[in-house]
């Protein structure tokens, strides 16, 4: 797999960074959300290179839909996450791929071509990446550094705490850099499960965990999900501790 992603990445990361220098057209889906054109043309340069290497497999892409294969493969793709940043022409984007082999995550590809920043893990090894993931010290501490959506209302849980909110375009960067970051976890919407699934290898790969806001496993494709990813176990049994906590604190007052 690896002579496959190696050079997957470096002609995702090139051909979708052209298409952010070119100009594109805009337009508002249903759902409210925001696409390119060139949301369509990375996403169908991606299934082509797919099916070209990968022919009996399923490929379910964000824009273009599903592709069926013959057998139990599927590959998740969003084109461009964090579509509004890239229309506005800030950096903040990325490409996301996942591969599932029944209902295990198997592959998480996550490119963010204006930063030149990426990371592939396949069947829990790092295949290529643009950090150092072996410079990973993990630490144990009750004052956690946590990027957290702005949009969330979760301030009040962490008042005493790192907590850093943000808008949602930074977010590739931080799951994907968390290993050697100063976060120590990353809370984030996922309306779909192409918004997450890349990132769940990668963080399982640095001995860190993926799952709801409330500890719990999320099924492979539940959407609207609120996802907590954590540096390590340690880190989610204190935030999730600190989340219950708060939780107790306003049932009481109520």
């Amino acid at each position: 797999m690896d002579k496959f992603i190696i050079p997957f990445v470096d002609e995702i990361k090139n051909y979708a960074l052209d298409g952010y220098y070119k100009e594109f057209s805009i337009r508002t889906k249903p759902d409210g959300s925001v696409v390119t054109d060139i949301d369509v043309l990375v996403e169908k340069k991606i299934v082509k290179i797919l099916k070209k290497e990968f022919p009996d497999d399923s490929i379910l892409g964000e824009e273009t839909g599903l592709t069926k294969g013959v057998n139990d493969i599927t590959w998740i793709i969003d084109p461009i996450d964090g579509t509004r940043a890239f229309s506005q022409h800030k950096p903040e984007w990325g490409v996301l791929v996942s591969r599932i082999v029944k209902n295990d995550i198997s592959t998480g590809i996550v490119i963010c071509p204006v930063q030149d920043i990426y990371t592939a893990v396949h069947n829990n090894e790092l295949i290529t990446s643009s950090f150092d993931y072996e410079q990973i010290e993990i630490t144990n501490k009750q004052d956690n550094v946590i990027s957290c959506e702005s949009n969330l209302e979760l301030l009040d849980n962490f008042k005493n705490d790192n907590f850093l909110f943000r808008n949602r375009n930074q977010f590739c960067k931080d799951i994907i850099s968390i290993g050697f970051s100063t976060f120590d976890a990353v809370i984030t919407t996922a309306p779909f499960a192409h918004d997450r699934l890349a990132y769940e290898p990668i963080a399982k790969y640095i001995g860190g965990t993926v799952s709801a806001i409330d500890g719990k496993q999320i099924p492979i494709f539940e959407e609207d999900v609120v996802t907590l990813i954590c540096k390590s176990p340690e880190v989610k049994e204190v935030v999730i501790s600190k989340l219950k906590s708060y939780d107790n604190m306003q049932e009481a007052a109520s």
